[in-house]
């Protein structure tokens, strides 16, 4: 088989022939919403005179800092401690996020099932198995006793943040789901938590 080339005269003429459709309207342009003040570094809201809706310009932010008391080593149902605890600032907003940040690195925060207690012993059984604790473990942190490591890197596992979303004043959650903290130490110790709660 042999491919014919056609020359450069007749390449030119068959592009030449296409003919490139225009869009039919212009591209979109997006305005930032803030913007730097020249010299001050702070930022402005670009759109304070312009915008009709004054809560789409106006975020707004709440902090607070959680101490929870000591609880047994394993999983634990805390969504109504911390519902309490910012139920206030909570209230005041219509659409946001909630970011929770656990100060602690032997402990952890997760989502998961909210009614049934067995699957919050069912997951501490679980997190005992797959990481290995006492002499036969090959840790070699263990300046705090045999739980020592084991309590970091299940903290590891599950991690210190949880992001939830807000909606009409409320933390918006499955109907089964609940905010989990589990404790990994065998020594019961209060824990802080850091919620900041920003939107509109």
């Amino acid at each position: 088989m042999q491919l014919q080339l056609r020359s450069s005269s007749s390449a030119s003429a068959l592009f030449s022939a296409v003919k490139v459709k225009p869009p039919s309207s212009p591209p979109v342009r997006v305005k930032a919403l803030f913007t730097k003040n020249p010299g001050s570094g702070t930022l402005k809201n670009s759109n304070s005179n312009t915008n009709p809706n004054p809560m789409a310009s106006n975020p707004r932010w709440a902090q607070k800092t959680v101490t929870l008391p000591p609880l047994r080593r394993g999983c634990h149902l805390i969504t109504h401690k911390i519902v309490k605890e910012i139920a206030q600032d909570l209230s005041e907003f219509k659409c946001g996020l909630a970011h929770l940040f656990l100060l602690h690195t032997s402990a952890s925060l997760t989502i998961n099932e909210n009614y049934d207690s067995d699957v919050r012993d069912d997951t501490e059984t679980f997190l005992n198995k797959i990481v290995p604790e006492g002499r036969s473990a090959p840790w070699k942190h263990t300046l705090e006793g045999p739980d020592d490591m084991p309590a970091h890197i299940k903290s590891s596992m599950f991690g210190c943040t949880l992001t939830i979303p807000i909606t009409d004043g409320q933390l918006n959650m499955g109907t089964w789901q609940g905010i989990w903290l589990c404790e990994h130490r065998d020594a019961p110790t209060p824990r802080k938590v850091v919620i900041t709660l920003n939107g509109i």
